[in-house]
């Protein structure tokens, strides 16, 4: 008895996967600008730019303020903060994860396109504020310490 209904099943395809891979170029610079705000190396940036100038579907793009962050990033003494901000103002401002005004935010949606720099804080005391709020948490461990000790019961002697 030969079945034959489950070979299909058995013999091993080719995997098909789209790579996340865009045609759009607004959605090919909004990559980019991601790229950038996650440290990303800057070949990936700059090949994100070529890929957003090549794409077929450049509508809503100021393609100009692209070339203009893809040559800035070859540029040997490239200055990456001006990239971001050329790539976002060639979308004319409106990115296309953007949220819709007045519809909800859904799935795995942010409800923002707002790309924040990286947040670095200072370590250790950096200002003399930070001196300040040290000494007076240092103060207040030792007047919580003081009663505790003050007002310790005496030890009972074992006769």
């Amino acid at each position: 008895m030969q079945d034959r209904g489950l070979a299909p099943l058995l013999v091993p395809g080719t995997a098909h996967a789209h790579d996340g891979e865009s045609d759009e170029s607004a959605d090919l610079v909004e990559q980019a600008i991601a790229l950038i705000a996650n440290e990303a190396h800057e070949e990936h940036v700059a090949e994100r730019i070529e890929d957003a100038l090549s794409a077929p579907h450049k509508e809503g793009v100021d393609l100009d303020l692209v070339r203009r962050a893809g040559e800035i990033l070859e540029r040997p003494e490239a200055s990456l903060p001006e990239v971001p901000g050329l790539l976002l103002r060639s979308p004319h401002g409106k990115l296309p994860s953007a949220p819709q005004a007045g519809q909800p935010v859904t799935g795995t949606e942010t409800g923002t396109s707002v790309v924040l720099d990286e947040l670095r804080p200072a370590r250790g005391i950096a200002d003399s504020g930070d001196a300040a709020r040290f000494a007076l948490s240092l103060l207040a461990i030792a007047v919580g310490l003081w009663p505790s000790v003050r007002l310790r019961p005496a030890a009972a002697s074992a006769t």
